[in-house]
């Protein structure tokens, strides 16, 4: 039978009597919109947004519980499969598929095997939240280049053009969004960077999964700032000093 939600300061009470897991999930979806969720992952290079996993499960889960939905993301038979349950009537589900590709070389980004599964199902239930969200974004790859993501470099597909062109201000605004106020570090500063990184993990071996963190932050060292680069190359001298010290 179903239950009618206790009001608290966060979540007001919702009657979701009579309510199927379509019509719950069509009222999720609505809200989700009228939150005004931000993007906070940043593209430089095809110069766009996109949601971020911490930018969608914060928002998108107190929703779910409002109005009595239980999204599991599960990873079965070569798929990401996102169910979608409503707690008050459990028979009533809704099952969104996406074929699952691991990354065929993890050691090529400098991670290693359970690293690269962690990646990857990040990545997956990234888009399951998109998917039963029905979010849109770019029509391109978003956080890294997509060739990069695919098991065959060769068969990768280039990625579609927005049919709306951008603007020149609004490709400013963007640049100025994604390099922040200091711009982007040049070449030479990310080199300095790498040469320290790299003495770094021949004092310690075991730094390797810190210098992976910050790979994998900067996206292979190209979304960092100037004043970025610079602390973390002053941060880096200071731990090989410790080691030499």
């Amino acid at each position: 039978m179903a239950t009618k939600k206790t009001t608290t300061e966060e979540t007001p009470a919702v009657d979701t009597t009579g309510m199927n897991v379509w019509a719950k999930l069509l009222a999720v979806r609505s809200e989700f919109y009228a939150t005004g969720a931000k993007k906070t992952g940043k593209n430089l290079h095809a110069e766009f947004m996109y949601f971020e996993l911490e930018d969608i499960v914060p928002v998108a889960e107190p929703l779910f519980a409002k109005y009595g939905l239980l999204l599991v993301p599960t990873f079965n038979d070569g798929n990401a499969t996102a169910h979608v349950v409503n707690i008050d009537k459990p028979e009533e589900s809704i099952d969104f598929i996406i074929p699952l590709i691991f990354i065929a070389e993890p050691g090529k980004f400098r991670m290693n095997e359970v690293q690269g599964v962690g990646a990857v199902v990040t990545y997956y239930r990234r888009y399951l939240y998109m998917v039963v969200l029905d979010l849109v974004e770019s029509d391109g790859f978003d956080s890294q280049d997509g060739r990069k993501n695919l098991p065959d470099d060769e068969d990768a597909p280039a990625p579609k053009k927005s049919t709306k062109p951008v603007s020149a201000d609004e490709r400013k605004a963007i640049k100025e969004e994604l390099t922040s106020e200091d711009g982007a570090a040049d070449e030479k500063e990310v080199a300095e960077l790498k040469t320290h990184l790299k003495k770094l993990m021949e004092c310690d071996p075991d730094q390797e999964d810190f210098v992976q963190s910050v790979a994998l932050k900067t996206e292979s060292f190209k979304k960092i700032t100037k004043s970025q680069c610079a602390a973390l190359i002053e941060g880096v001298k200071e731990m090989i000093a410790a080691y030499e010290g």
